[in-house]
């Protein structure tokens, strides 16, 4: 009977925590209006054909099966902000079922349930569940093809091998991050069955059919690595990136958004604090579990050391060649770090006294998810009034306004096309050589002889982007009124 309701009792735990994480974050997934460059750029993506969608990537830095996945979905559901958004927080929905069925049946419930609780408070799964992006389904099958080599490890089976081998494709066609994740796995594994005394021949011939598989991508990233050496927007890391890398995870706020509702340092102090805390208990578990030989303890060391691999390797490549590292890239092995630190908090719990220490760790996380959920929120909010406030300046008396950017400001403009879709959209474009895909521009080489709404980043741009055309707007037109939204300005321009 005890047993019984003990059990009863876990699954009510595991009900709570699913209807706490899903509710949670598909409310996020609806307040979510803003629509920054990255999202818009998923948005636009999803119109373009499959062929397309191969095509364009092929030019850029991801591969493309994240952006079929995307049109797949929304061929169904619609290609509305939410349900974009929605289709981010399935995966980490997927990932919720990795803990309750694998994680749970082969670590237990306290691990299970600790790694699930750790994906709900964590304040950057609620950048993974609302970034039009592929991170939270690169972390998925990352993860997943992690527990399937551990099961390779532990049980063999032919099953396992393909689910690893299936599971880490997907990871390498969906980021960059992901086919760094997957070497690391491959890495590790082939370490643990020589050393076991394992059959690890059959890992080799893994490898060979995942370079087969990967091969027709595998060209076009050496290309594109060629090419990130010439040019890319990641600047080289420095001493502040370094810190930020380390507290990403932890932020209560997305990274370029300002400090509104609390200061630098008071955001830096609450995190030492938290970090503090979760790095004693890592050592006291590390220290005892090392000591006792505990199975749990070496997995969470294993655990992330393959979470740090590819960050490291990034790391390396970004110091001796080119800057690849961003923070954002990190949560492609986030699952991870997070099964690592799960490993942990569940050693610690048969400590007394670092049991009292993890329910403090848990309180301080809820809080500082809690501060990122209401920061969030507001800064939703006061996005969707600049947009109110985009939508009466363009508003015409029912025609269609006319909105025109330099080539080198190109980048607000799908933003607008998605806010203001009801107007004309022309790109005052300088170069032939341009490709602004998988944005649809009406491009022009000339100002038109009519009013219209001028698009700039910086109003010292106008000068810049503009000079050849100076004595045109300075002749023919006259600047009635402006506004400053979406970190650009607009300026209605009429004929004299």
């Amino acid at each position: 009977m005890k047993f019984r309701n003990k059990n009863r009792k876990v699954s009510y735990a595991y009900i709570l925590l699913f209807a706490i994480g899903i509710s949670l974050f598909t409310y996020l997934d609806f307040a979510d209006l803003a629509i920054p460059y990255d999202d818009a750029y998923s948005m636009f993506m999803v119109k373009s054909s499959y062929f397309d969608i191969a095509k364009i990537t092929a030019e850029d830095v991801h591969p493309p099966l994240y952006y079929w996945g995307l049109k797949a979905f929304s061929s169904i559901f619609g290609d509305t902000i939410f349900s974009l958004r929605l289709f981010s927080a399935l995966g980490i929905f997927a990932t919720f079922l990795l803990g309750y069925f694998p994680i749970r049946k082969l670590f237990g419930d306290r691990v299970a349930l600790i790694f699930i609780s750790l994906l709900i408070m964590f304040p950057v799964t609620q950048y993974l569940i609302t970034d039009i992006r592929m991170y939270s389904w690169t972390m998925f099958f990352v993860l997943a093809c992690a527990i399937c080599g551990y099961k390779i490890y532990s049980e063999g089976y032919f099953r396992n091998w393909v689910l690893f081998l299936v599971t880490g494709l997907c990871a390498a066609y969906l980021h960059n991050y992901g086919l760094l994740s997957v070497v690391g796995i491959y890495i590790f594994l082939l370490i643990f069955l020589v050393q076991g005394k394992k059959e690890w021949r059959r890992l080799i011939y893994c490898g060979i059919i995942f370079s087969a598989l990967y091969a027709p991508w595998l060209l076009q990233l050496i290309w594109q690595f060629s090419d990130v050496a010439n040019e890319y927007w990641i600047k080289p890391l420095t001493l502040n990136d370094l810190f930020l890398n380390i507290y990403y995870f932890y932020s209560p706020k997305e990274i370029w958004r300002p400090f509104a509702d609390f200061s630098k340092i008071q955001m830096m102090i609450g995190l030492i604090i938290v970090m503090s805390i979760q790095l004693i208990i890592t050592l006291k578990v590390l220290r005892s579990g090392i000591k006792d030989r505990d199975k749990k303890t070496y997995l969470a060391v294993i655990s992330f050391l393959v979470f740090l691999f590819p960050v490291l390797i990034a790391a390396l490549i970004s110091i001796l060649y080119v800057p690849i590292l961003a923070s954002r890239y990190m949560t492609c092995s986030f699952g991870l770090f997070v099964l690592s630190l799960a490993f942990i908090l569940a050693k610690a719990y048969e400590y007394p006294a670092y049991r009292r220490l993890t329910n403090v760790f848990f309180v301080l996380m809820v809080f500082v998810g809690g501060v990122r959920i209401y920061s969030g929120v507001k800064y939703y909010n006061e996005t969707e009034s600049l947009y109110h406030k985009i939508r009466e300046f363009t508003a015409s008396n029912g025609e269609k306004s006319i909105l025109l950017a330099a080539d080198s400001s190109y980048s607000v403009m799908p933003r607008l096309q998605i806010i203001v879709p009801n107007n004309h959209f022309y790109i005052l474009n300088r170069a032939v050589d341009n490709d602004f895909s998988p944005f649809v521009f009406q491009e022009i080489d000339s100002i038109p002889l009519r009013n219209f709404i001028l698009v700039h980043h910086e109003p010292k741009e106008i000068s810049a982007d503009f000079r050849k055309y100076q004595y045109q707007l300075s002749e023919r037109y006259i600047f009635s009124d402006s506004i400053q939204a979406l970190d650009s300005y607009l300026y209605k321009l009429k004929l004299r």
